[in-house]
């Protein structure tokens, strides 16, 4: 498979597990499960499964530590910027904002991705890539309010939150991307890092504000771990897609997921989710989009 066909479709298979992820988190809701305490949980299976592969290969610890201080802090930035800080602004900007406002606002994050890596990476972006970066970002945008809601935009400090979740995430993006041209990193030595540099700051809020959310484990649990091991492979896949690829091409396709997402909980939520007009006309610009993206 030639190279740029290996990373579009490692940036596939990261969208698409991307969105199952949520599917097993709605279900853990459904059952009685808190968003804080899902995070958590996520995180820690995430970090788990890539620190279990380190060692199996044999190499564990001694893996990473064999990376330069740099090389880690690179990875570990990585973490606390588009793990850490993107996942805690969401969550403040969902609870002061709309869902659907956060979603539109959130899923602009290929847009400054791409403008991210053409400034500071120097990567190619053809006008041709931006009509379907831009594409993906509107079909995206309409997927989220595929339910029949409406979104009222109104001037507020709170609209920042999901906007900043955003850019931290696309930030991310393209740090990972420079520390795969800089260093002798492994995807999956990389995906450990950045993980366990997030652990921190999502322990940390979790005590301090969420207490609550560490409970003896209930059986919502079991679906937030199958929405860890989901995560996992989003994010193996994306590293490695990163490590092969520029940013103005994974970072689009990676942002498919919600379109896995609708899919997915048509058929597996149909008491919650209905297809509407909307979703038809949103599925078929982020398809749309994807496709001039790839090609």
């Amino acid at each position: 498979m030639p190279a740029t066909s290996f990373v579009i479709a490692l940036s596939l298979v990261s969208g698409a597990f991307w969105g199952v992820g949520p599917i097993f988190s709605k279900l853990g809701m459904e059952r009685g499960g808190r968003p804080t305490r899902a995070t958590l949980i996520v995180l820690v299976v995430g970090a788990t499964v890539f620190w279990a592969a380190l060692f199996v290969q044999g190499a564990g610890e001694a893996s990473v530590t064999r990376l330069p201080p740099v090389d880690i802090a690179v990875f570990a930035v990585s973490g606390i910027i588009g793990t850490s800080l993107a996942w805690l602004s969401w969550f403040r900007g969902i609870r002061l904002v709309d869902a659907s406002v956060g979603n539109v606002l959130f899923y602009t994050q290929p847009l400054f991705a791409t403008i991210l890596a053409a400034v500071v990476l120097g990567e190619q972006l053809t006008s041709v890539t931006g009509v379907g970066v831009v594409l993906i970002v509107l079909g995206v945008g309409l997927l989220s309010l595929s339910g029949g809601s409406a979104v009222q935009f109104r001037l507020s400090k709170a609209l920042l939150f999901p906007l900043a979740a955003a850019v931290f995430a696309a930030i991310s993006n393209v740090v990972n991307r420079f520390g795969f041209q800089t260093s002798t990193a492994t995807p999956l030595e990389a995906a450990a890092i950045n993980l366990t540099s997030a652990l921190p700051f999502i322990v940390g809020h979790t005590v301090s504000y969420h207490r609550e959310a560490l409970t003896t484990p209930d059986r919502s649990d079991v679906y937030f771990v199958c929405s860890g091991l989901a995560n996992a492979v989003a994010v193996f896949a994306m590293f490695t897609a990163l490590a092969n690829g520029p940013v103005v091409i994974v970072a689009p396709l990676v942002s498919t997921s919600p379109l896995f997402t609708t899919a997915l909980a048509f058929v597996f939520l149909t008491d919650v989710e209905t297809v509407t007009a909307r979703t038809v006309v949103s599925a078929v610009l982020t398809v749309v989009g994807a496709a001039i993206t790839a090609l």
